[in-house]
C-alpha cells in the first residue's frame, strides 16, 4: 500500500490542482466530508449527537470547517472553536469559515487563556472532538495555547477524531513534536504518511483510515514515492506446480548455535523448513549435533571443528565447501561471539556471493568491520541494540529516526535491512521502504528473531529476491504470531508457538 511524505504529499496535491485542474477547495471538501462520515457513523453507533470541531489556521482547519457544515446539515449539535483569530484565515479554508459562519453554526476564538475555561466546559458537554488543528505542515513543538488545547484534549477521556494525522505528530517520522493529540481515529487524505505506521505516531493515530478525495492514484508513482505498507495483498505465494522435487524448492544453509544455545539454532532451522525450503543443512559446533539432531528430523546436521562448544575457525573450509552445494545461508542465532567466531563469520561473508541472512552473533562479530558486506547479496535483521552496534548511534536516536537511519545504512553499504521492532521496517538497496503490518507485543519473546531468520533464509533459497524474501519472512513471521495469538495470547506466546504457525500463516498468501 502506498505511503507518502508530507513533501510527497504536497507534491501530489500541487500536480492535481495545477496540471490536472482539481479544486483545491474541491480536495477540502472532499477531506471534510469523508471525516463527517466518519464521525456521524461514530454517533449513530454509540447513540450520540454533540461535536466539537477545534480548527487551526491553515487548510486542515479548513477540513475542519467542512465536517462541521456537514454535520450541522445532518442535524447533528456541533460548535467551532478556532485555536487562532478569525482574521487569521485565508484561501479556502475562509470560504469554509465564512459558510459556517452564515449557517449559524457557532464558532469562537480561543486565543486567550481566559477562553480555555469555556472551551473545557463545552468539550465535558460534548460526545466528540474533531481535532482539525494541525495537519501534515506542522513545523516545530508545539506550545503555548495550543499545547494547552492538546494536552485539554488528552484528559478530556472523549472519541477523538483526527483529520489527516493527529495534531502535534510529525508526519514522517512518528514523532511527538512537544505534544499530540491521542486520536481514537484518524481520517487520513487519499494515501497513508509514514508517521501513523511507526510508534509513537501509531499509538497516537488510534485507528486509522484511508480517505479516497479525489486525487489519482498515478501521481504517487509521478512523485516517486518509496514508502509501502505491506498488506496481504503484496505477499502472495507463488503457486507450486506438480512435477516437482525438493530440490526445485531450495537449498538453505544454516550456521548456528552453541553449547548453551542449541534452542537459536533448531528455531532457525525448524522454521527455514515450516516456510517452504526444500532441503536445509545445518552447521553446528560438533558437541552439540547429537542434541540437536534428535529433534530435527527433516534436516541433516554438520558437527564441525569447535572450541569448548564453540564453532572454532578450523570449521572454515567445511563451512566454504557446503556453501557451494547451498542456495542461501543463513549466520548468526546462537553463534556467541567468543573465540573464533568473529575472524569466522567475516572470511565467510568475504569469500561468498551467495544470498546471506546476518544476524544476531553475526551481526556482532562484524561491528567496525562492515566493509565486508558491501554491496553484497546480504540481508542484515538487527534489533535496536544490534543496530546501535553496528551504527554507533544511540537506541534513542534509533528509535526517532528510524527511516532516516535505516536510508542512510542502505545507502551507504547496498545491502537490505530488517530493522527489527514493534513496527518492523525493511530497507532495501533500492533504497525503498517498506513498514510491515503485522505481528504483537506477544512476540517479544527469546528466539523469536531465529525463528524470523530461517524463513527469511528459505524463501532466499526458493529464489526471491533479497528484498522479497525480507518483506515475505517479516510480514508471514508476524502474521504466524497473530494467529497463535488467538490461542495463546501475547503473554504466553513462546518462539515454537510461532513457528509452529508458520504453515497456517502462509495460507493467507495461497
Amino acid at each position: 500500500m502506498i505511503v507518502l511524505t508530507s513533501k510527497q504529499m504536497r507534491e501530489v496535491e500541487k500536480i492535481a490542482i495545477e496540471k490536472i485542474g482539481i479544486p483545491s477547495i474541491g480536495l477540502m471538501e472532499n477531506a471534510g466530508r469523508e471525516t463527517a462520515l466518519e464521525v456521524k457513523k461514530i454517533l449513530e453507533e454509540g447513540n450520540l449527537n454533540s461535536v466539537i470541531v477545534i480548527s487551526g489556521k491553515g487548510n486542515n482547519g479548513g477540513d475542519g470547517y467542512v465536517v462541521a457544515r456537514n454535520l450541522y446539515n445532518w442535524g447533528i449539535d456541533v460548535k467551532v472553536f478556532l485555536t487562532t483569530s478569525l482574521g487569521a484565515i485565508s484561501g479556502d479554508a475562509k470560504v469554509n469559515l465564512d459558510a459556517i459562519i452564515n449557517m449559524g453554526i457557532y464558532v469562537a476564538e480561543i486565543i486567550q487563556r481566559e477562553h480555555l475555561k469555556f472551551l473545557e466546559k463545552t468539550i465535558k458537554d460534548s460526545d466528540v472532538i474533531v481535532d482539525a488543528i494541525y495537519g501534515i505542515g506542522l513545523k516545530g513543538e508545539i506550545s503555548g495555547i495550543t499545547k494547552e488545547i492538546i494536552e485539554m484534549i488528552n484528559q478530556a477521556n472523549k472519541i477523538v477524531v483526527s483529520v489527516d494525522v493527529p495534531s502535534g505528530l510529525n508526519a514522517d517520522t512518528g514523532k511527538v513534536e512537544g505534544c499530540a493529540v491521542r486520536a481514537t481515529k484518524t481520517v487520513t487524505m487519499q494515501f497513508l504518511k509514514p508517521g501513523l505506521l511507526v510508534y509513537p505516531g501509531a499509538d497516537y493515530a488510534g485507528e486509522v483510515r484511508v480517505a479516497e478525495i479525489g486525487i489519482p492514484y498515478r501521481l504517487a508513482a509521478e512523485v516517486g514515492y518509496n514508502y509501502n505498507l505491506v498488506t496481504s495483498e503484496d505477499v502472495k505465494l507463488p503457486k507450486r506446480h506438480g512435477n516437482t522435487h525438493k530440490g526445485d524448492y531450495g537449498k538453505a544453509l544454516i550456521i548456528a548455535g552453541s553449547k548453551n544455545m542449541t534452542g537459536a539454532a533448531y528455531l532457525c532451522a525448524k522454521s527455514a523448513i515450516k516456510a517452504g525450503c526444500g532441503l536445509v543443512k545445518l552447521v553446528v559446533p560438533q558437541s552439540v549435533q547429537s542434541v540437536i539432531q534428535g529433534g530435527l528430523y527433516e534436516v541433516i546436521t554438520y558437527g564441525l571443528a569447535e572450541k569448548n562448544g564453540i564453532l572454532s575457525y578450523d570449521a572454515l573450509s567445511s563451512v566454504l565447501k557446503l556453501i557451494e552445494e547451498s542456495d542461501a545461508i543463513a549466520i548468526g542465532p546462537g553463534l556467541t561471539h567468543d573465540r573464533d567466531i568473529p575472524q569466522l563469520v567475516y572470511d565467510i561473508v568475504k569469500n561468498t556471493d551467495k544470498p546471506v541472512v546476518l544476524d544476531a552473533d553475526a551481526l556482532n562479530a562484524l561491528v567496525g568491520r562492515l566493509e565486508v558486506i558491501q554491496g553484497k547479496k546480504i540481508i542484515l535483521t538487527p534489533h535496536y541494540g544490534e543496530m546501535s552496534r553496528l551504527t554507533g548511534l544511540t537506541i534513542d536516536e534509533i528509535k526517532n529516526n528510524l527511516f532516516e537511519v535505516a536510508k542512510t545504512f542502505i545507502d551507504r553499504y547496498k545491502v537490505t535491512l530488517v530493522l527489527k521492532g514493534a513496527k518492523t521496517v525493511i530497507a532495501t538497496k533500492e533504497g525503498s521502504i517498506y513498514i510491515n503490518s503485522t505481528g504483537n507485543p506477544g512476540m517479544a519473546t527469546a528466539g523469536s528473531g531465529d525463528v524470523l531468520t530461517g524463513m527469511i533464509a528459505a524463501f532466499l533459497a526458493q529464489g526471491f529476491s533479497e528484498e522479497k524474501a525480507a518483506i515475505y519472512g517479516v510480514f508471514y513471521h508476524g502474521k504466524a504470531g497473530d494467529i497463535a495469538k488467538e490461542y495463546v495470547e501475547e503473554y504466553g506466546m513462546t518462539a515454537m508457538d510461532i513457528l509452529e504457525d508458520i504453515p497456517e500463516a502462509l495460507k493467507c498468501g495461497l
